[in-house]
C-alpha cells in the first residue's frame, strides 16, 4: 500500500514539473465538503444553507463514499468540511472508511470546535487525524461572539486543550492544529491578538484569508460586501502595514503563516506584496515537495497497486503542454495537479477558488481527474491564462498573465523516462476497493442525467438549427427595417423642414397681422378725421349756400336800387369825376 502511495507521489512530482494536462498520477488530496449544515451561525458563511448532504439518501451515499475510498491509497490528506462535519449525519463514516483502506494519518478535519467533548478529542488523537483547522474569526470573545453565534471562544479553546491533554497523555505529535481567519474590515485589527491567542494555545499553523461575498450570504447578509469587505483604501494600507510588521515576526512562533486574497488586495493599491509569500505559501494543500528536486522512484518489486478501472479505460492524449515561448514570471499554480474538492451539491473542482470541472451525479469522480475541462484548467494555467482557466479574480488575480517556467530541457528525457515508468506501474495496478456488486443507484441517477443532458443538447441543435433557418428571414428584416428607418428619416427631415417653413409662414402672418391691425387702427384715426372734416365742410357749405343766397338777394336789391333816378345820377357823376381826375392828373 505504501508502495502504491509512494509511486503516486513521485509520479505527481513528476508530471506537474514536465507540465502534464492529463495525468496518470492519482489526486494527493480530497477534499469533501459532504454538507452544509452546522450548528452555529456566521454572516460570512459563502455555503447555502439548504441541508445539501453528499451522503443523503444513504443509498447514494455508500456508492459515492466507495467511490471515494478508491482514491484513498493515493492521498496525502482527505479533507473532511461541512458545515460542521461533527453535526453532520455520515462524518463517522467517512472516517471509517478511510481508517479501513489506509494506515497512515491522512484525516484533516475542519470544525468550528464547538462539538469536541473529551470522547471525540481521545479518538481524534489515537486515529490519530492528521491536522484539525479551528476557524476563529476574532481575536476577543466579543468579536468571536458577533461574527461566529452561538459559539463561545472560551469554550472552543477549552476544546482545544482537550485535544492537547490527549496528545500529551498518549505522547503523539498528532494531530497538527492549524486555524484559520477570514479577514473582514470588523476583525482584522485584532489579527495580532489573535495570533497571540493561536500561539499561547499550541496551534502550529495559521491562515488568513479575505471574506469571499456571493450570493448566499449576501443574500442573507444585504449589508455584507459594505460592511465587511476591505476596500477603502486607507483600510488596504492600514491592513498592509499590519501584516508588514507581524509576519516577519510571527513566522518565528509558527510552522507556517499562509495568506490568502491579500496579494491581489494590495497589488489593487500598488503595494509590495513580496513578504506575503503567497505565490509559493498560499492555500496550496501537499504541495511542498513539488518545488524541490525529489529523489528517483526505485524498481518496485511489489505487485502495483491501483488506478481505478476507469482511468484505465480513458483516451490516452499528449500529456505533456508545449514550452512556453514567451517571457516566463511566475510559478505554476499546483491545486489542479494535486486536489480535487467536491462541494455538498456534487460539484467538483481541482481547486476551491475555481470553476467546477463536473458534478458526481453525472460522472464518477476518477473520470473528472482528467475531463477535458480539467486538462483545460490545466492548460490555461500553464499559458499564464488563470482568469480564463476559471480561477478566482478576488484571490488569483495576481497569477494572470505569469507563464509557467518550462522544464529543463537537461532533465526532460530523464523525467520523461521515470514518468514512463512509473506510469506504466500505475496502469498494471488493480482496485484496492472491490467493486459494489448488485445495480447501482448512482448509475441510475448518472443514465438520468445523461438522458437529461443528451435531451439538452439535442433541443441545443434544435434551437441553433431554428436560428439558421431564420437567419435569412432576420437579415431580410433587418433590411427592411433599416430601408422603413431610411424613409422614417427622410419624412422626419421633411417634417423638419415644412415645420421651419411653417414657422416663417406663421411669423410672417403673424407680422401681417400686427401691420394689418394698425392700418384698421390708422384707418379708424382718419375716419374721425374725416368724419370731422365731413361735417366742417358740411357747416361750410350751409354757410356758404346761405351767404349766397344773402348775396342774392343784397343783389338784387342793389339792383332795385339802380333803378332808382338819385342812383343813376350819382352814378353818372361818380363817372364825371373820374374822368376829370384822370384829366388833371397826369
Amino acid at each position: 500500500m505504501d508502495t502504491v502511495y509512494e509511486d503516486n507521489l513521485r509520479l505527481s512530482q513528476l508530471e506537474y514539473r514536465q507540465q502534464h494536462t492529463y495525468l496518470r498520477s492519482q489526486p494527493r488530496c480530497l477534499s469533501l465538503v459532504f454538507g452544509n449544515a452546522c450548528n452555529i451561525y456566521c454572516p460570512h458563511c459563502y455555503q447555502s444553507k439548504n441541508g445539501d448532504n453528499l451522503l443523503r439518501p444513504a443509498e447514494i451515499g455508500r456508492e459515492l463514499r466507495r467511490e471515494f475510498m478508491g482514491l484513498y491509497p493515493y492521498l496525502s490528506t482527505l479533507r473532511i468540511l461541512g458545515g460542521e462535519p461533527f453535526a453532520l449525519v455520515g462524518f463517522r463514516d467517512l472516517i471509517e472508511d478511510a481508517a479501513s483502506i489506509v494506515q497512515r494519518p491522512i484525516i484533516s478535519v475542519s470544525t468550528n470546535g464547538t462539538l469536541i467533548d473529551d470522547q471525540w478529542a481521545e479518538r481524534i488523537v489515537r486515529l490519530p487525524f492528521s491536522n484539525l483547522t479551528v476557524s476563529i474569526d476574532g481575536g476577543t470573545p466579543a468579536t468571536y461572539a458577533r461574527l461566529r453565534q452561538g459559539a463561545d471562544l472560551v469554550k472552543v479553546l477549552a476544546n482545544v486543550q482537550r485535544i492537547q491533554h490527549w496528545k500529551q497523555k498518549l505522547g503523539s505529535e498528532l494531530p497538527h492544529l492549524d486555524s484559520f481567519f477570514v479577514v473582514m474590515r470588523s476583525n482584522f485589527r485584532e489579527i495580532p491578538q489573535y495570533l497571540e491567542l493561536m500561539a499561547e494555545n499550541g496551534f502550529t499553523d495559521v491562515s488568513l484569508q479575505t471574506i469571499e461575498v456571493n450570493r448566499h450570504n449576501a443574500g442573507r447578509e444585504p449589508a455584507l460586501e459594505r460592511d465587511e469587505v476591505i476596500a477603502d483604501g486607507a483600510e488596504i494600507r492600514e491592513l498592509h502595514g499590519m501584516m508588514q510588521d507581524l509576519l516577519p515576526r510571527e513566522r518565528r512562533r509558527f510552522r507556517m503563516i499562509r495568506t490568502s486574497g491579500m496579494t491581489s488586495l494590495f497589488a489593487s493599491q500598488g503595494l509590495d506584496t513580496s513578504f506575503l509569500r503567497e505565490e509559493s505559501e498560499g492555500l496550496y494543500p501537499d504541495s511542498d515537495d513539488l518545488a524541490e528536486a525529489p529523489a528517483p522512484a526505485a524498481p518496485s518489486t511489489e505487485t502495483p497497486a491501483a488506478l481505478p478501472p476507469s482511468v484505465d479505460a480513458q483516451p490516452q492524449p499528449s500529456d505533456c503542454a508545449a514550452p512556453a515561448s514567451e517571457a516566463i514570471d511566475g510559478a505554476l499554480c499546483p491545486n489542479p495537479w494535486t486536489t480535487l474538492f467536491v462541494a455538498e451539491n456534487g460539484d467538483v473542482h481541482v481547486c476551491f477558488l475555481s470553476e467546477p470541472i463536473g458534478n458526481l451525479y453525472e460522472s464518477s469522480i476518477s473520470r473528472m481527474w482528467n475531463s477535458p475541462r480539467a486538462m483545460a484548467q490545466r492548460s490555461d494555467m500553464i499559458g499564464g491564462r488563470y482568469l480564463e482557466s476559471g480561477c478566482s479574480p478576488r484571490w488569483c488575480s495576481f497569477r494572470e498573465g505569469k507563464k509557467a517556467a518550462p522544464p529543463r530541457p537537461d532533465t526532460l528525457a530523464e523525467l520523461r523516462a521515470e514518468t514512463a515508468l512509473l506510469a506504466e506501474r500505475a496502469h498494471r495496478t488493480e482496485s484496492l476497493v472491490p467493486a459494489a456488486e448488485g445495480p447501482s443507484a448512482i448509475a441510475a441517477v448518472r443514465r438520468m442525467v445523461a438522458s437529461r443532458d443528451q435531451r439538452i443538447k439535442e433541443l441545443e441543435t434544435m434551437f441553433i438549427q431554428l436560428c439558421d433557418n431564420n437567419a435569412a428571414l432576420l437579415e431580410k428584416s433587418q433590411e427592411h427595417i433599416a430601408h422603413l428607418e431610411a424613409k422614417a428619416d427622410a419624412a422626419l427631415a421633411a417634417l423638419e423642414k415644412n415645420t421651419a417653413l411653417r414657422e416663417e409662414t406663421q411669423k410672417h402672418i403673424a407680422h401681417l397681422e400686427a401691420k394689418a391691425e394698425a392700418a384698421v387702427a390708422e384707418f379708424r384715426k382718419n375716419e374721425a378725421i374725416h368724419k370731422g372734416a365731413q361735417d366742417h365742410i358740411d357747416h361750410l357749405e350751409a354757410k356758404a349756400e346761405a351767404a349766397i343766397a344773402e348775396f342774392r338777394k343784397e343783389e338784387q336789391e342793389f339792383a332795385h336800387y339802380r333803378e332808382l333816378p338819385l342812383i343813376r345820377m350819382a352814378d353818372s357823376l361818380s363817372r364825371l369825376l373820374s374822368r376829370l381826375r384822370r384829366a388833371i392828373l397826369p
